[in-house]
């Protein structure tokens, strides 16, 4: 999830260890260095006395609308933020590449804590971004059709999936997380599927990649089997060492391809 002020005095510190223990939060954990996503930005925000700082990561899925995770997007008002930015540079907070946004959309089901807790949220940019394709969005029911099919498998011939995300760098051993702000990308295997949930594993042991605390609104892409990647879930939550298990709010559920579309369709 964000890293909501993580390293930034004694207050930013305490959110950060309330953040932990109250809401999801998601980082590339065993990850690679990543130049090919260029549809996945990092979303930045004017952090009070500090300046541009990575809260969040986010898919450009129309050439004016970023899609992140709710908890990105509720609350900003809180921390005293008033400035948003998208940036699509590897490095998250390029002073050069920062595209201002207009306006920050929160589904309006979102309530953390529930079954089904509508972790959606969506940055519309002040003007379109040329030269980056959005990414692909799925058809209503891809990944229970997957399920259906026999696609979507754990264990020897386990199905995998494609995170991205500007969080933190997971060493191990000793366990610890890093930051430079950088877009990475991991594998992540398929653990099961829920209603609203995309469940992966990210155990090192078996050579799976994840998230945890930065990733948070990033993707998880499916590959088709004509090579193009489908954006099939949301970096939600997973456990707080980082080092098991990843939660993705599912995008192909009317729940979030509903809320997208309406957002899309009434731009100018």
């Amino acid at each position: 999830m964000s890293r909501r002020g993580a390293g930034i005095g004694i207050l930013a510190i305490v959110v950060g260890l309330l953040l932990l223990v109250v809401l999801p939060v998601s980082a590339i954990t065993w990850g690679q260095p990543d130049f090919d996503h260029t549809n996945v930005g990092a979303m930045v925000v004017d952090w009070p006395d500090f300046g541009p700082y990575q809260w969040c990561s986010g898919t450009l899925v129309h050439p004016q609308v970023f899609l992140t995770a709710g908890h990105c997007t509720e609350g900003l008002d809180e921390y005293g933020i008033e400035q948003v930015w998208v940036n699509f540079h590897p490095y998250a907070v390029n002073p050069d590449t920062l595209l201002p946004v207009a306006q920050v959309i929160t589904h309006p089901d979102y309530a953390w804590g529930g079954a089904n807790p509508h972790d959606v949220g969506l940055l519309v940019l002040a003007e379109p971004v040329d030269g980056i394709a959005p990414a692909q969005l799925p058809a209503e029911g891809l990944l229970d059709e997957l399920k259906r099919s026999g696609q979507l498998r754990s264990g020897p011939d386990d199905a995998g999936f494609t995170v991205v995300g500007y969080g933190g760098t997971l060493s191990w051993p000793p366990p610890e997380i890093t930051y430079d702000d950088v877009r990475q990308y991991a594998e992540s295997e398929y653990k099961a599927l829920t209603q609203v949930w995309l469940h992966m594993f990210q155990n090192r042991l078996a050579d799976d990649g994840g998230t945890c605390f930065g990733d948070s609104g990033g993707p998880a892409f499916w590959t088709a089997p004509d090579g193009s990647e489908i954006l099939v879930g949301i970096t939600s939550w997973g456990d707080a060492q980082c080092v098991a298990t990843g939660f993705d709010y599912r995008v192909d559920i009317p729940e979030t391809l509903d809320f997208v579309q309406s957002v899309i369709s009434g731009l100018p």
